[in-house]
């Protein structure tokens, strides 16, 4: 197996730097079709074009060294730059209706504020909360 140094000293950054706009249109395509399930992020985006990398090279390396060396570009990336990932990321799950319909409910549920009627003690705690003397 490669060791994340090894690794670090073939790859192109500048391949890994930058959003890929297609890979984007592809992921949005995918979140309007529900077929992501996870929220995306601007650093899983950075890892995507990591894992990209390292099949054109056709490395194969394990999680724990992508997850590395995505954590390592990430942190050479400028500011403005991460918003871009960032932004992607976000059109990416303004786009997924998995996502947004759980993030909906989540809200509707934060939105209960009377109390719920329970048959035992523990779906009493379980649904208001404990106290303690």
């Amino acid at each position: 197996m490669i060791s994340l140094n090894n690794f670090l000293s073939q790859v192109n950054p500048d391949r890994i730097k930058v959003p890929d706009i297609n890979d984007g249109l592809n992921l949005i395509a995918r979140a309007r079709s529900g077929r992501i399930t996870r929220r995306m992020s601007g650093k899983r985006l950075m890892k995507r074009n990591v894992i990209h990398e390292a099949n054109r090279l056709q490395i194969i390396i394990q999680r724990h060294i992508i997850n590395l060396a995505t954590n390592h570009f990430w942190g050479l990336l400028l500011i403005s730059q991460r918003n871009q990932f960032t932004t992607l990321a976000n059109r990416v799950n303004s786009m997924n209706p998995n996502y947004t319909v759980r993030m909906d409910t989540l809200f509707r549920i934060s939105q209960i504020t009377g109390r719920q009627d329970t048959n035992s003690e523990f779906e009493d705690m379980f649904y208001h909360g404990s106290t303690f003397p």
